[in-house]
């Protein structure tokens, strides 16, 4: 009986592990978001302003809400397979974007310090590239780590984009497939990272 029952649960558990594995990215998936890591790599080494192009998060009154955005791309932050990209908000330097390259294919992370360097208790959220990205454009569902931290999150999708030809770094949140924050960056006047 015992035998009979573990049978059946193992072949109910196929299709869940199949579909597992089709959320893993393809050879050709994982090459296209080297290409897109590789373009942002190119701005490593300068710092850009941005602005808060469209947000619908708050009552008008977020801090996102129209700030001076800064990103800086410091060319000790760049590395083949992660770029750490500090975001500012006006005089807050507490967020860093971590895009990085592992053997599941492009995560991005989001981390959240105070001004002694130790972390937010809602920390290092984010999520894995999907299928739907391409060599300028990638989108990050959140992961299971981040549900599992705030159940809300579950409805979050982030995107980022490089446009070169536009001079543009594009920075989104979606929540349940609506645009809800977006920051878009000028990388046509680069300055120095020593800001």
């Amino acid at each position: 009986m015992m035998k009979k029952l573990t049978t059946i649960l193992l072949l109910l558990s196929l299709p869940i592990l199949w579909g597992c594995e089709t959320d893993q990215p393809d050879e050709q998936q994982v090459e296209t978001q080297s290409v897109f890591l590789s373009q942002i790599q190119e701005y490593c080494g300068h710092a850009y302003e941005g602005e808060t192009a469209f947000i619908t998060l708050g009552d008008g009154d977020h801090v996102l809400q129209d700030p001076e955005l800064v990103m800086v791309l410091d060319e000790r932050a760049c590395s083949e397979d992660e770029i750490r990209i500090p975001f500012y908000v006006d005089d807050d330097r507490s967020r860093t974007w971590i895009l990085s390259m592992r053997e599941h294919g492009l995560h991005l992370a989001h981390d959240h310090r105070y001004p002694d360097g130790t972390e937010h208790d809602d920390n290092m959220y984010g999520g894995w590239a999907d299928a739907e990205g391409d060599e300028t454009a990638q989108y990050f569902p959140a992961d299971e780590p981040t549900i599992a931290d705030r159940a809300s999150r579950s409805i979050n999708r982030w995107s980022v984009k490089i446009k070169p030809e536009e001079n543009q770094y594009i920075y989104s949140l979606y929540l349940s497939e609506e645009l809800a924050y977006r920051a878009v960056f000028d990388l046509s006047e680069p300055y120095p990272t020593d800001i």
